[in-house]
C-alpha cells in the first residue's frame, strides 16, 4: 500500500473503517435493489447513503493524515448520527460505527495528552 509521506500517522485507522463500513453499506444495498427483496426507495437511500459514508470516511482519513487524529467536532459529528441510529434502530449497523468511533476518540485523547505535557 502506497502512504503518504507527508502524513502524520502511519494507517488512518478510523477514516479507513468508516470508507469499508461505507462501502459494505453499498454493496450490501445494490444487492437489495437486485434482488428485489426490499422497496426500490429503501434500497436506494441504503445505498446512497453508503456511497456518502465512503465519501466521508475519505474525508476523515485525509484529515487524519493532516493531523495525525480525528478532531473533536469529526468525532462529534459521528457520535450524534450514531446515537441516532442506534436509537431509531438498537441492532443495526449502526453499531459497526461505534469501532472507529471509539479508536477515533482514543487517537484524539492521546493527542490532547502531548498536547498538554509541558515541554522541559
Amino acid at each position: 500500500m502506497f502512504r503518504n509521506m507527508d502524513s502524520k500517522t502511519p494507517l488512518p485507522v478510523t477514516g479507513s473503517l468508516l470508507a469499508f463500513i461505507g462501502s459494505a453499506h453499498t454493496a450490501l444495498g445494490v444487492v437489495i435493489w437486485a434482488t428485489g427483496r426490499e422497496q426500490t426507495e429503501l434500497a436506494f437511500w441504503f445505498t446512497a447513503f453508503g456511497v456518502a459514508a465512503v465519501g466521508f470516511g475519505i474525508a476523515v482519513i485525509e484529515t487524519e493524515r493532516t493531523r495525525g487524529y480525528v478532531p473533536a467536532p469529526i468525532l462529534a459529528a459521528i457520535a450524534v448520527l450514531t446515537a441516532f441510529g442506534i436509537a431509531f434502530e438498537p441492532v443495526s449497523g449502526f453499531l459497526t460505527v461505534l469501532l472507529p468511533l471509539a479508536i477515533g476518540v482514543r487517537g484524539w485523547l492521546r493527542h490532547r495528552r502531548i498536547a498538554t505535557v509541558p515541554a522541559g
